[in-house]
């Protein structure tokens, strides 16, 4: 059984909240990805495709993977509504459909909060991922607010993140040089409280700013880089 509702998932990024949140992790994600025009990129746990979509716009040869049907379907749509060629795939993160040393680039958004065998996963992920090749891993921060309330949510409400396991900066470092990666960077963003509300929003850049500046690793959203070896 699918347990994604795509409608849902996309319903939520057109909020006041989902927008700013898309705008400031997509930021972040590409500023430590580096793609670039002509490589071949695998995005693992593509979900809808936002960042599919957005490595095929900028030059990336882009495999989407994800094991969701649901997601894929909605995630070919924008593709061909974009008139952009993506390679999608429905495969599971422990055992991925493609030799060793195939991409140059790959990208990972979420997908290891709901993969139990993370260490295992990330050893997938590095075994199609050429010598030199990069690797940004994108993951909620354990040492957050946002984490904080939805782990309370979840005490009342049966959710997604019920199923999410959460990790620190210092756990997501951990588990890739454990992987044998690096040159590891760590970097989060989204440092304001999870309100739906515009007004409220209006002050996000500050809000960024401010975290950055003080609490460089307390925002939601943990991005990693890294280089296999």
């Amino acid at each position: 059984m699918d347990l994604w509702d795509p409608q849902a998932y996309d319903a939520w990024y057109e909020t006041p909240l989902g927008k700013t949140s898309n705008r400031l992790e997509g930021e972040l994600v590409f500023s430590m990805a580096s793609v670039r025009e002509g490589e071949k990129a695998l995005d693992a746990g593509c979900g809808t495709g936002l960042y599919s979509v957005e490595l095929a716009r900028r030059g990336a040869i882009v495999t989407a993977m994800d094991a969701s049907p649901g997601m894929l379907d909605r995630a070919k749509v924008k593709a061909g509504n974009a008139g952009l060629e993506i390679d999608f795939v429905k495969a599971d993160a422990l055992k991925i459909p493609f030799p060793g040393r195939h991409f140059d680039l790959v990208l990972s958004v979420c997908m290891l909060c709901f993969v139990k065998e993370r260490d295992a996963a990330l050893l997938e992920l590095k075994r199609v991922l050429k010598p030199g090749g990069r690797i940004v891993i994108a993951l909620l921060n354990r040492w957050s607010p946002w984490a904080c309330l939805r782990r309370v949510k979840g005490v009342f409400k049966e959710t997604t993140y019920n199923r999410a396991e959460f990790i620190s900066p210092r756990g997501l470092e951990s588990s890739l040089e454990k992987a044998g990666f690096k040159d590891i960077k760590v970097r989060t963003c989204l440092f304001f409280l999870p309100i739906n509300s515009a007004p409220y929003l209006a002050f996000s850049e500050s809000h960024e700013r401010i975290g950055r500046k003080f609490f460089p690793k307390a925002g939601a959203f943990l991005v990693a880089a890294a280089i296999k070896a």
